[in-house]
């Protein structure tokens, strides 16, 4: 399986449990065929940069999932027959990029822990006291 992302453009009509029914087929149609979904972002009512349908907005949401190629081709013909759903995009998440993009997140991650525990300490020492918390007396 491959993973791949689709961000969505919905009418800005819709009702907040209409847009929820549409991510919850979207997520169905994904799981129904052995796929796996890891994450769904839902970035909301965003002013589009040209007007659709005589609209200046649009909802947009955005999946992250693993799946067969197959089942990309399926999923955007439902989505071009939904009238509500007025543009998307199938991104192939390349596995070279998937793996530098966790190799920077491993880095930011143990460089954020090194930046905490030395502020710590400093914090610490400028108040008087040690490495283990205790206060001292200075002379």
């Amino acid at each position: 399986m491959r993973q791949y992302e689709t961000m969505v453009l919905l009418s800005p009509d819709l009702e907040e449990e209409a847009v929820e029914e549409r991510i919850a087929k979207f997520e169905k149609h994904i799981t129904d065929n052995e796929g796996e979904i890891l994450n769904v972002e839902r970035l909301g009512k965003k002013r589009l940069a040209y007007e659709i349908n005589d609209q200046r907005h649009g909802i947009y949401f955005v999946v992250t999932y693993k799946s067969e190629d197959a089942i990309i081709k399926d999923i955007e013909r439902q989505l071009r027959l939904d009238d509500d759903s007025w543009r998307f995009i199938t991104v192939r998440m390349d596995e070279a990029l998937l793996r530098k993009l966790e190799k920077n997140v491993k880095a930011a991650a143990s460089r954020l822990g090194a930046r905490s525990d030395g502020e710590e300490r400093g914090r610490d020492e400028g108040r008087g006291r040690d490495a283990g918390g205790e206060r001292h007396q200075r002379d």
